[in-house]
Order: structure tokens, then sequence, then C-alpha cells
């Protein structure tokens, strides 16, 4: 439902770092690699590297719910082969209906059939627009409350077998968390996980200081071009928290000369044009601040800003367009920013 590219990029070389204690001798280390299709990268304080239990953690969220794949079980629901409800796909599930209800539908997980009718889901090579017969067509069977949650017999029933589930806006928040916390129950308190932009922090990095990310100015750049380049602003994480970020300028496609962005109304079935550039989002855990970045992104900035007076959880840093006069302004609740200089 959501970007393949992200707005957030460490600002920190992260190298492997002594560390001794009483005890033990602890090192910082660094991990990096390629999971569902994106990079993640790892920086953590232990006595040994984890890279077994952190794979795991990555290889059963894999068999569970990454959509791309044909012989997960998400994929298996969303052919209608079972109506099982196991533990992963309830947490996701259960934290995006909320969400849902709290956007009025705004923010809808079984829009997926939108997705790859405008060419951003599971379908390719989509290279005609949709049309308006189309789009009331799959609308008919789009909508979280077709969703039947049965939390005691582990169900998910689903009103029209026509539908199909995308929790990408928000799993990949998910699978960040459940990495953090595997590296948590390791021992593990001084740590950075990042797997496609989504962020979990806690403790200090390897000088002892609070981990610093920095947040990408939303404007185009040729495919290849470093986005350092754009950096604007930075935030310091002071404890533990889940960062998340939603944009639209790296995520589009043009098709019969349309230039179509990837966050999709699920209430009108079209994309949504909405004032907002960039969002990020801190929040208690990465999937929340997943699941809204997203949600921010369809609402636009009036709407966002509402919504937010009954989210006291939420930290955020809205950049948009001033209707007037098109010139980038932000928005920031709860964030303590430092401006960079994005190079033009």
């Amino acid at each position: 439902m959501r970007r393949t590219m992200t707005l957030l990029f460490p600002l920190l070389l992260l190298t492997v770092t002594g560390c001794s204690s009483a005890q033990k001798e602890k090192k910082y280390f660094k991990e990096a690699g390629e999971r569902f299709y994106t990079e993640y990268h790892l920086t953590y304080e232990a006595d040994s590297l984890l890279t077994s239990a952190v794979d795991s953690t990555m290889q059963a969220f894999d068999d569970e719910l990454n959509n791309f794949k044909p012989s997960s079980f998400i994929s298996a629901w969303n052919r209608s082969e079972t109506d099982s409800l196991p533990q992963m796909l309830e947490d996701v599930i259960l934290k995006a209906v909320e969400v849902s209800g709290k956007t009025g539908g705004v923010y809808d997980v079984t829009g997926s059939p939108l997705f790859d009718l405008w060419g951003f889901g599971t379908k390719k090579g989509v290279r005609s627009l949709a049309t308006d017969e189309e789009v009331d067509s799959v609308l008919s069977f789009v909508g979280y409350k077709k969703l039947t949650i049965d939390t005691v017999g582990h169900k998910l029933i689903k009103a029209d077998p026509r539908m199909n589930l995308n929790p990408s806006s928000l799993s990949k928040g998910y699978v960040t968390d459940l990495v953090a916390r595997t590296l948590e129950e390791n021992g593990v308190t001084n740590y950075m996980v990042e797997i496609g932009g989504e962020i979990v922090a806690n403790g200090v990095n390897p000088e002892g200081k609070p981990w610093r990310i920095g947040i990408s100015k939303p404007v185009e750049r040729p495919k290849g071009e470093a986005y350092d380049a754009d950096l604007m602003y930075a935030i310091e994480l002071k404890e533990k928290c889940g960062v998340a970020s939603s944009g639209d300028y790296r995520n589009y496609k043009v098709i019969e000369g349309k230039k179509l962005a990837h966050t999709i109304d699920v209430l009108t079935g079209r994309p949504a044009h909405q004032d907002i550039l960039g969002v990020t989002v801190v929040a208690p855990t990465c999937m929340e601040a997943d699941a809204w970045a997203t949600a921010f992104m369809s609402l636009g900035l009036e709407r966002a800003e509402e919504i937010l007076q009954g989210e006291p959880q939420l930290k955020v840093l809205f950049i948009y367009a001033d209707p007037e006069t098109g010139a980038m302004k932000t928005f920031n609740r709860g964030l303590e920013i430092l401006e960079l200089s994005p190079q033009n």
C-alpha cells in the first residue's frame, strides 16, 4: 500500500567499536543485507553476533506476511485457501483496523486490489489508466468493515472471496519491531534497527550519544543518485521509539502521460492528491508509526492535524506545499529538529 523508498537515512557512519565491562566484553556489531525486496541495517551492542536469531525472526515474518511470496500465509489467505488468523497477522490486522476506524476508512489494508489496478501492488506491467467502471467494480469488495475478526477462534473471514489484504503499509514497521524485540530478548539495550527506512532505536550509538537520523527534502532525484544530498533535518532519538516516513515524490508511475502518486485514496479508489509532500512519524512502536505515516499522506494536512489531537502518543513532522505559493513548509509536533542545508 505504500512506498518502496523512504525519507529516512542514518546520519552516522556506524562501525564496529569495542566497549568493555566488568563482566563481559561487548562490542557494537553492524550487519546489513537484503530481505523482503529492501535493504536492512542493524547496529547493536552485544557479546557476540546475533545473526542467527535475527534471521530466524525475519524468516518467520517472511513466511507469514510477505505479500509478494506466493507460499506465504497471507498469499494463501488472499487466494481464499484459509481463514485462520495466526499471531503475526492478528497483531497487524488489529492495528490496521484501529487506524482505519480513526481515519474514517481512508487508511485501509483491504485496498490491495486497488493498488494492483493502478500498478502499485503485486500486479506488474500496468500501462493504461483504470476506467471508472473498473474502479467501481473493485470498490464493491474493498473495505475493512467487510472483514470479520475472531480473536477467540483465531479466524479472519472475508465477506467476499475476491477480497485481498496488503498490510505492507505497516508490516515493514512490524518486522522492524520484531527484530528489535529479538535483540532485547538476547540482552541488547543499545541498538538501531532499520529495515527499508523504518527504524526502531534504543539506548545510545557507538559514540555514547543518542541515535540521530536524517529527514530528506521531498524532491525527486534520478534513480541511482544518492539521497543523502537531500538531507533537510535531523532528529535525535533519546528514548526507545519507532520511526517511519512516507512520501510520493520518489514512488510514482507515469501512465498515459499522467504522473500517478502511489498513495491511493481507498474511499475513491483513485490516487490521492494531497498537500502533504512527506511525513515522518515517531511513535511507541514502528508498526504504529508506519501505519500513521501512510494514513497522513492520504488524509492531507487539515484532516491530519485534526486527528492528531486524539493521538497524543504520536510525534510528527509534515513537509507540505503552501496552497497559495507552492512553497515548502513544515508542521512539527513534539520533535526537536536540527535544520540542515540540503544541496539543490
